[in-house]
This record gives structure tokens, sequence and C-alpha cells, in this order.
């Protein structure tokens, strides 16, 4: 990794791009400003979740076709999201993500000004997808620039709080917008808010970086010698595994956890949604909770809670498939809660340490890097999983899901203590 300097634990940042502010409470508006991003992000892209039945009317094809759109806009969103973490090391993330959170809200306004069949729409959904890439390796990075370590757990945890927010905003406003208007309207919003976002972003967001990273700003680091830093790292190659299998699976449960309590417990599929959404709800102050227990409990150890949070995934979904057909209502929601708190707040404590060990020069490139690894796991496992549930039953089929789990925590709980670099 020579000629690259590397940012180190404790050297305060020595300048701010755009006017003098106060650190000491600046850092509050950055956060703002990350957590907004990600909220209306998440208006944006896991809105288009809520639209889909709506797509399915508007263009006469089957739920299968109109879910692709779902499928296009994580294909869009893995095509481009290392070029965007690399553009934002080299110019900054006030330029790349106000940029791009505008151009998302003007392709969903041409979308619904001018989409007529469900091909327009797809390709325009891949495009939304490409830029909409910007907002996960963007937001990481201003918590590291503008939060000392014994913050960024919290940080992070608000931030990443903030896509459950923004799903639960989409989904309790679009799809009424899309039945009483249509999906036009919808799409109307959410480019509105997209661009609104942005242009606060582009107002109010301020650089800031110390001496050694501006040697790097500006010079792009080779692809390869951000995979060799991934693998030389200490723990780094062991926090990778554990995104990828926890995103396989968090996002598998998420596909189906709603189909195996209707079946296998014996209730009516509007009560085990009605279930699952206590795990979801549970989910969003876990992404904050996790973090602050973690930097109290083992202040410099993301790697150990991070895999206890795993092992607390792997336990309560063991008391899910556990529990007999016609179970009360209570124990499936106490186990349904416990799946939230620890199989969705697991990942702000990933994303933290993948920033705090990334290549000097390169946070968001590697932020990025790792993120995509894990949307397609994310993207892949749910549909095998379908397969194998349907050859040998969910028990094994979830047995098989949580041994790369209980591994990967594991490998983490016997590292040894990492380092941060920053």
């Amino acid at each position: 990794m020579d000629g690259v300097a590397r940012r180190h634990v404790g050297v305060e940042p020595a300048e701010v791009d755009g006017p003098r502010v106060k650190t000491d409470h600046y850092r509050w508006v950055i956060l703002t400003l990350a957590v907004l991003t990600q909220v209306t992000g998440s208006v944006v892209a896991q809105g288009f979740y809520t639209l889909v039945p709506f797509w399915r009317e508007a263009f006469h094809v089957s739920t299968a076709t109109a879910a692709l759109g779902v499928t296009a806009l994580n294909g869009g969103q893995i095509l481009t999201m290392m070029h965007l973490g690399r553009l934002i090391d080299r110019y900054g993330e006030r330029v790349v993500v106000s940029s791009t959170k505008i151009i998302c809200g003007v392709l969903v306004l041409l979308g619904a000004a001018f989409a007529t069949n469900f091909v327009e729409l797809l390709v325009l959904i891949v495009a939304v997808g490409a830029f909409y890439a910007a907002v996960q390796p963007g937001g990481t990075q201003a918590i590291i620039s503008w939060f000392p370590p014994k913050e960024r757990g919290v940080a992070t945890g608000l931030r990443q709080a903030a896509v459950p927010a923004g799903t639960f905003i989409a989904a309790s406003t679009l799809p009424l917008l899309a039945a009483h208007v249509s999906w036009r309207a919808a799409f109307v919003a959410q480019g509105a808010v997209s661009i609104v976002s942005g242009a606060l972003f582009w107002g109010f967001y301020r650089e800031k970086y110390d001496a050694s990273l501006r040697v790097a700003r500006g010079a792009e680091v080779p692809f390869r010698a951000i995979v060799g830093w991934i693998c030389s790292t200490p723990g780094f190659l062991r926090l990778t595994v554990a995104g990828i299998v926890m995103s396989a699976f968090q996002f598998t449960i998420t596909t189906y956890a709603i189909p195996y309590i209707s079946t296998e417990l014996r209730v009516s599929i509007v009560a085990a949604a009605s279930i699952f959404a206590i795990a979801q709800f549970v989910g969003m102050p876990s992404r904050v909770l996790i973090p602050w227990l973690s930097d109290r409990i083992f202040p410099g150890r993301r790697l150990l809670s991070l895999g206890v949070c795993m092992l607390g995934g792997v336990v309560s979904l063991l008391g899910l498939t556990l529990l007999p057909s016609g179970s009360s209502w209570i124990a499936e929601v106490t186990v349904l809660g416990a799946l939230g708190l620890t199989a969705i707040g697991w990942f702000p404590l990933f994303i933290l340490q993948v920033a705090e060990l990334s290549h000097a020069g390169a946070a968001s490139a590697t932020v990025a890097l790792s993120w995509m690894t894990c949307m397609m796991a994310m993207t892949v496992v749910p549909y095998l999983f379908g397969i194998l549930a349907a050859d040998v039953g969910y028990g094994t089929a979830w047995a098989l899901l949580s041994l790369p789990v209980v591994a990967s925590a594991i490998s983490l709980l016997a590292s040894p203590r990492v380092q941060s670099v920053r």
C-alpha cells in the first residue's frame, strides 16, 4: 500500500471544505444530513417495493414480472456502487452524493411523465439504482470524518435506523397516493423528495479531512490495492465473510418469515405479517442500541460485538423453528422481536468496522466493495433457499442457512483485538 497516506485514530482533522464551522457542534448537522439522506433515499428506493402491485395492474403483467423492478434496482446498484465510492474518495461527498440524489429525483420524475410500458420502467429503475448506490458509502464516510471513535457507533446506528424509517414512511404514504391518484403521482412525490434532499445536502454539508488524507485526495487508489488491503489487514477478511453470511441470513429471513409463520405455525397471512412487523419495528432502535452497547461493553472491539450479535440471531431463529403449531402470540412476538434485534441490528457494527479498517484514501470505495458483495449474497441466497426449502423442508434449510453464520461468528470471537486505522 506504498504511496498512500494512512489516517490514524486520534489525528484531528485540520481542514474543512467550505465556511469555517465549529467542529463540536457542526458534526450534529452532518449527522442530520446523513440521516435525512438515508431516509429520503429509502423512500425512493425501498418505496419501489411498495408499488409493485400497482405496476402489475397498470402494465397488465404478472406479480413475478412486476417484482423484476426490485431486481432491476439492486442490479443498478451493483453495477455502479464501487465506481461511485471511488468518486467520493476522489472528489468528496458533497459533490457526488448531492448530485446523484438530484439525478435520482429527475429520473423518477421523467419516469412519471414518460414511461409508457414496463420495459421502459425497468430501464428507469436500473438507472435510479445506479445513482442511488452513492448513498451507502457516502454517509458512512461523513461519520468517520466528523465523529471521534467513541461516538461513531451511535452515529452510525442512527444513520442506519433511517433505512427502515424511510421504508416505513414509503409504505405508509406511497400506496395510498398510488391507490387514490396513480403510481405516477407516487413517483412525483419520490422525485421531489430526492431532489430536495440532494439540494439540502449540497447547501449544508461540509467536507472535513486531515492533512494526510489531502495527500491522497484526487488520486485514485487502484482496485488491486484495495483488495490487497482487505486481504492483508488483520480481521478484515473475517469481517467481510461475516457481512456476506449475515446479509444472506437477514434477507432470507425477511423473504420467508411471513410464509413460514403462516404455514408452519398455522396463522393467517395477515396475522403472520403483523407478527413479522414486530421484528421490523424492533430492528429500527436496535440499530442504535447495539452499537451503543458495543461502545460501552466492548469498547474498540466491534468484531467481538458483531460475533455475539450473529450468534444471537441464530439462537433467535432456532427459537422460531422450535415454536409449536398454535403457540401463543406472546411467544411468537417475543421470538420475532429477538430476531429483529439481532438480525437487523448487526449491520451498523459491520459497516462502521469496514470504514474504520478501510484503505487510506479509499474509505468510500472499500465500503462500496464490501456492501456490493453483501448485495450479491442477499440477491442470490434467498432464491436458493426457496429451492432448498421446497425440496427438503424449512427445518433443514434454516439449519444450513445458520451454519455459515455460526462458523463466521466463532471466527470473529476467536480473532485477536483489531486496531482501527482511523
